[in-house]
């Protein structure tokens, strides 16, 4: 029996399986890039301008809107969730109804539009979430993503700008 010789060859391949396990797993764990946010923010109603800027060219809507705790995260493997509640147009100016039946969360990169996701309802009471993968530059700085009527992406209805973790 050679057993010591079997124990050389056993750690042998041990360390070079571990070695090698390092050497491809490393960078792709250090860089994180599928767990790592791009924006993580509360939402925020847009105000008619001046009160809201123009984003990447895109106006806020020309009524005020607010909204219940709402958040977004953009991840930069493309992952993107969106929980919208209570986006309503309050009054005098509205009915503290949603008018709007569907919206679409928009990625702004760079001050340039980046990507939007599918369509999503939103109820009445301004209710909605979206689950969606889209895709995400590389480099996205100054990362905002803007809530915008389905059937009109001149304007924005919300918005979160924040910071990448």
């Amino acid at each position: 029996m050679h057993t010591p010789r079997l124990n050389r060859v056993l750690s042998t391949t041990a360390a070079l399986t571990l070695a090698l396990v390092a050497v491809t797993a490393g960078p792709a764990l250090a860089d994180g890039s599928s767990g790592h946010s791009v924006l993580r923010a509360p939402l925020v109603g847009s105000m008619p301008a001046p009160a809201s800027p123009a984003i990447a060219g895109i106006n806020p809507g020309g009524a005020p809107w607010v909204n219940g705790p709402s958040s977004v995260r953009v991840r930069q493997d493309g992952r993107i969730t969106v929980t919208i509640r209570g986006l309503v147009i309050p009054p005098p100016r509205g009915t503290g109804v949603n008018p709007i039946a569907s919206v679409v969360a928009t990625l702004v990169c760079d001050d340039l539009v980046a990507a939007s996701t599918a369509p999503f309802a939103l109820s009445a009471a301004g209710d909605g979430q979206t689950a969606d993968v889209i895709s995400v530059p590389r480099y996205c700085d100054d990362a905002a993503v803007l809530i915008q009527p389905a059937a009109n992406r001149a304007v924005y209805i919300a918005s979160a700008f924040g910071e990448d973790d």
